[in-house]
C-alpha cells in the first residue's frame, strides 16, 4: 500500500466518524475549550500582576497575547509559541522585561508539570495507566554525574565571562517568581483558576470521547490530557503524530489503532482549528485592526523584535 491509499483510508476513517458524530457534546466540549483558555490566561495574567504590582497588567491585553501564543503553538515545534506569549505580553506591560515575563510564564507550566505528575501518579497507581517498562540502570548514574559536572564546569566558565548580564537576569526573573513568595496569594488568585482549567480540558476530551460514542470513563480522559501535553515536548508542531501514537495507548481495549488514531486526529484538529481561531482574533484586538494578515504581520514583527 502506497502513502497516497494510506492517507486516503485514513481520511476516510476520520469522516466516517465524523458524520456519526453528536453534536450537542461536541458543543459542550466548545464551551470547555474556550472557557480554559480564559481560565489560563487569567491565571498567567494574576501571576504578572504580582510580578509587576506597581503596574498596570491588563487582563484583556495578556489574554490576547496568551490566545496568540496557544494559537502559534499549533504550528511552531516544541511549543514555540510561548515565545510569541512572552512577545506579546511585554507589549502590555509598559517597562516589563523578557525574563520576568519568561519567569512569570514558568510559574504556570511548573503547576502543569506537578498537575500531570499527580494524575500520572493516581492514573498509575488505580491501574488507568499500565506500568511503565523499567529503565536500564547500567552506566545510568555515571553518566548523569559526567553530565552534571560537565554542565556545572560549563556554568561556572560561562558565569565568569557574562557574570554581571547573568546577576540582571536572574534578578528580572526572580521578579517574575514574586507570587510564589506570596503562597495566600498564590493559593487565592493562580491555584483555583488553573485547577478549574485542568478540569475544563479534561471535560473537552470527555466530551468529545461521549461526542465519538466511545464508552470511555474522566480517568481515560484525564491520561490523555496528560499524554496530549506530553507530546508537544517532541520537535514537531502541535505533537502531531505523537499525540495519535499516544492516544492510541490510551485507548487501546476500546478502539482499534485505526479508529484511535482517526479520533486523535479529529480531536487535535478541531482544538486547533478552535485556538487558531480564538488567536487571530486575539492578534486583531491587540493590534487594533480587523484585517487578519495586517495582524499577523504586526505580531511577527512584535516577535523579532
Amino acid at each position: 500500500m502506497n502513502v497516497v491509499e494510506a492517507v486516503g483510508e485514513e481520511l476516510a476513517a476520520v469522516a466516517g466518524h465524523v458524520d456519526n458524530l453528536d453534536g450537542r457534546f461536541l458543543a459542550l466540549a466548545l464551551m470547555l475549550q474556550l472557557a480554559a483558555l480564559a481560565l489560563r490566561a487569567l491565571t498567567w495574567r494574576n501571576v504578572l500582576a504580582a510580578a509587576y504590582p506597581d503596574r498596570k497588567v491588563p487582563v484583556l491585553g495578556v489574554g490576547c497575547a496568551y490566545a496568540a501564543g496557544m494559537a502559534a503553538n499549533a504550528v511552531l515545534p516544541a511549543r514555540g509559541g510561548e515565545g510569541v506569549k512572552i512577545a506579546l505580553a511585554r507589549t502590555q506591560v509598559p517597562g516589563s522585561s523578557i525574563p520576568t515575563i519568561a519567569a512569570s510564564l514558568s510559574v504556570v507550566l511548573l503547576l502543569d508539570a506537578c498537575i500531570g505528575g499527580i494524575l500520572v501518579g493516581v492514573l498509575w497507581s488505580t491501574g488507568v495507566l499500565p506500568s511503565l517498562p523499567a529503565l536500564p540502570h547500567v552506566g545510568v548514574l555515571p553518566l548523569a554525574a559526567a553530565a552534571a559536572g560537565l554542565a556545572l564546569v560549563a556554568l561556572a566558565f560561562t558565569a565568569r565571562r557574562i557574570g554581571p548580564a547573568l546577576r540582571r537576569a536572574a534578578v528580572a526573573a526572580a521578579q517574575g517568581l514574586a507570587i510564589l513568595r506570596s503562597p495566600a496569594r498564590y493559593a487565592r488568585t493562580v491555584l483555583p483558576f488553573q485547577l478549574a482549567a485542568w478540569g475544563c480540558r479534561i471535560g473537552v476530551v470527555f466530551f468529545v470521547l461521549t461526542a465519538f460514542r466511545v464508552d470511555a470513563g474522566l480517568e481515560t480522559a484525564a491520561l490523555i490530557v496528560v499524554l496530549n501535553g506530553a507530546s508537544t515536548a517532541v520537535p514537531v508542531p502541535g505533537g502531531a503524530g505523537t499525540q495519535q501514537v499516544l492516544a492510541t495507548y490510551a485507548l487501546q481495549g476500546m478502539l482499534s489503532a485505526a479508529a484511535a488514531v482517526s479520533l486523535s486526529v479529529s480531536m487535535q484538529v478541531g482544538v486547533t482549528m478552535v485556538n487558531t481561531t480564538v488567536g487571530l482574533v486575539a492578534v486583531m484586538l491587540l493590534f487594533r485592526t480587523a484585517r487578519p494578515i495586517a495582524s499577523l504581520r504586526a505580531a511577527s514583527w512584535t516577535r523579532e523584535g
